[in-house]
């Protein structure tokens, strides 16, 4: 069986001299960072959007929390005999 070696990061290779920096390295830099901030600017709205809906959900599960409690409040304070059916007694002769 082989062993698989472990993956490092791949380090940068260094050189003694600087790179020299061209006319066209400096557009693709440029572009390479416009295309990142579009990317986040999209990220951070659908970001915005989500946290909206959640909101709104966390809304309307308050509203329909503090409504059962008021009915459990309700309930308990009419009382059990109150709720419970009444019962007419018949007997039977065989």
């Amino acid at each position: 069986m082989h062993r698989t070696p472990n993956r490092r990061q791949i380090q940068a290779k260094f050189s003694t001299m600087p790179p020299q920096r061209s006319q066209a390295t400096a557009y693709l830099n440029a572009y390479k960072m416009m295309l990142e901030k579009e990317r986040l600017e999209e990220e951070l709205e659908k970001l915005e959007a989500r946290r909206h809906q959640i909101q709104q959900r966390l809304a309307i599960l308050n509203s329909q929390a503090i409504a059962e409690e008021n009915t459990i409040h309700q309930q308990a304070n009419t009382g059990l005999e109150d709720n419970t059916p009444k019962f007419k007694t018949l007997t039977l002769e065989y």
